[in-house]
């Protein structure tokens, strides 16, 4: 079951990137500046790829070798998650040239942030509750 769920859950994270990623690109295309948002966009879609992928094969190896630590995976890996994407912003905020640009960053970043962090929340509660109802 374990190795069906976190494909689920990676197959679902990476549809959810790339459909953020389409309509960020067709809002830059229609309503904004394309050179401007093309940098935040990418660095943003492969943050929560690199993030997503990585935490499924966390999940994996947790679940087979200590499933009771699951519940702390899901937190420590949230936090995680969290404290990288910090390092990403202030990073991007140190290297950036202008303030647009800076405030472009943050606010594609923090879209794409809180859209998978929500998903995540979800699916797991979702996931959480089917064990509980099969125990």
């Amino acid at each position: 079951m374990t190795k069906d769920v976190v494909n689920t859950y990676l197959r679902q994270s990476i549809c959810l990137i790339a459909g953020i990623t389409l309509l960020a690109l067709l809002y830059v295309n229609v309503w904004g500046n394309v050179e401007r948002m093309t940098i935040p966009i990418c660095i943003s879609a492969v943050f929560q790829l690199v993030a997503c992928i990585a935490y499924a094969m966390v999940w994996k190896w947790v679940s087979s070798k200590s499933p009771a630590s699951l519940p702390t995976l899901y937190l420590s890996a949230s936090a995680c998650r969290m404290f990288a994407a910090i390092v990403v912003v202030i990073i991007y905020c140190l290297v950036a040239n202008n303030r647009d640009s800076i405030l472009f960053f943050v606010v594609t970043f923090l879209i794409y942030y809180f859209v998978i962090l929500i998903y995540d929340t979800w699916y797991f509660v979702k996931i959480e509750k089917k064990i509980k109802n099969n125990v």
